[in-house]
């Protein structure tokens, strides 16, 4: 996807909720940002045996502060989802977890 087919994607799904006010007090309108691709780490635990992934994910949102949330989503536009600040250690994002759309991602703030 390019980085306008990704910043329409996202205005098309926050075009009827922007004045949507999440629990953190913002709109959805605040939260939107200018698309960029991003790497994000994905941590999981299967089995006792841990795995780690970079991959890369979109940019659409973020709440004020710069350790707060960020709203992301797949390269494929099907999905969106949470990242925050990880381990001091880690060079990247750590994705807390997939959500769905835009306005279900955003309200999980």
């Amino acid at each position: 996807m390019t980085d306008d087919e990704v910043k329409k994607r996202a205005q098309l799904q926050a075009s009827l909720d922007l004045e949507l006010t999440n629990s953190h007090r913002i709109t959805l309108k605040q939260a939107l940002v200018l698309p960029q691709q991003i790497k994000v780490i994905e941590r999981s635990v299967r089995n006792g045996k841990f795995k780690e992934q970079r991959i890369d994910l979109w940019l659409v949102g973020q709440e004020d502060s710069s350790d707060g949330y960020k709203v992301i989503m797949r390269d494929d536009g099907l999905q969106f989802g949470l990242a925050s600040k990880g381990f001091p250690s880690d060079p990247f994002l750590i994705l807390t977890a997939w959500y769905g759309n835009l306005k279900s991602t955003f309200l999980s703030m």
